[in-house]
């Protein structure tokens, strides 16, 4: 998620009103979140594909 970190980010830094730059912080936030969240999903599908005792 670099590229969408680098996009929210340039688009704050040109954010003219604290309403736009609020809303680009909550869009970080959320990206944040969903990348946080992927990765754990994807750690908890690599646990139960490599889970011996359900082969």
């Amino acid at each position: 998620m670099d590229w969408l970190t680098e996009q929210i980010q340039l688009q704050k830094e040109q954010a003219t009103t604290y309403e736009e730059q609020a809303f680009y912080t909550a869009l970080q936030q959320a990206s944040d979140e969903l990348a946080l969240r992927i990765e754990q999903r994807q750690g908890e599908l690599d646990g139960r594909i490599w889970n011996a005792t359900n082969w």
